[in-house]
């Protein structure tokens, strides 16, 4: 199991409307609103890093209102 952060920018006034469709996201753990540099925090999980490249390839980056994302895969010990 491969688990990850993606720290999301959004286009000005739709990271609530982006919130609530996230919710329905495969494989969300967690999901937060931030004030700073993003506006979004997701912790997924998937069941391989190929798995994990699709989730973030073919259903986060597909949303129109995502200027940009960045992914920090999460070290288990």
């Amino acid at each position: 199991m491969v688990k990850a952060y993606i720290l999301i920018n959004v286009k000005g006034g739709t990271e609530y409307e982006l919130f609530e469709q996230l919710l329905e996201l495969e494989g969300l753990i967690e999901i937060s609103l931030v004030w700073g540099l993003f506006d979004l925090i997701l912790k997924i999980s998937a069941k391989s890093t190929n798995e994990l490249d699709k989730l973030i390839s073919e259903k986060i980056r597909k949303f129109d209102s995502i200027s940009s994302t960045m992914t920090m895969i999460i070290r288990e010990d």
